[in-house]
């Protein structure tokens, strides 16, 4: 167990940008909100696509934007100062999640979140393990 957790702080950077970019591609091409067990629509088509579903596609926005900006934020060299540069990542992440709830909540009735959702909520959470590792493990 040892070894995986400092292989993971090895390549923090690496699977940070990686977990972002699937975040990415889980909302935007995978089926992201399930409408009356019908019809599935991922994020990108809802962004461009989705009339009829007011705040829904507004938030769909900045669900595909969170993931976005942990991987420039990563890649690119910010100039963040003070807790902002070491917790950008994790706050982007964190963002992320909650907006995929605020999502899910304001779907008009008969729309559903889809598995690409879900699993956006899942990665963005490990994505937040591997950003805070130091503080779950005591090495």
């Amino acid at each position: 167990m040892d070894e995986f957790v400092m292989t993971i702080k090895k390549h923090k950077e690496t699977i940070v940008i990686a977990l972002a970019i699937l975040m990415f591609i889980l909302f935007g091409f995978c089926p992201a909100i399930d409408i009356i067990g019908k019809a599935k629509i991922g994020g990108l088509k809802l962004l461009f696509e989705g009339s009829g579903l007011g705040f829904a596609r507004f938030l769909s926005i900045f669900v595909l934007l969170a993931p976005m900006f942990v991987a420039l934020g990563r890649s690119v060299d910010l100039k963040l100062t003070g807790k902002l540069a070491e917790n950008f990542s994790t706050l982007c992440f964190v963002a992320g999640i909650v907006l995929c709830l605020l999502f899910a909540l304001v779907l008009p009735s008969g729309a559903n979140l889809a598995w690409g959702s879900w699993l956006y909520m899942l990665t963005g959470v490990l994505g937040v393990v591997v950003c805070r590792i130091e503080m779950f493990t005591k090495n």
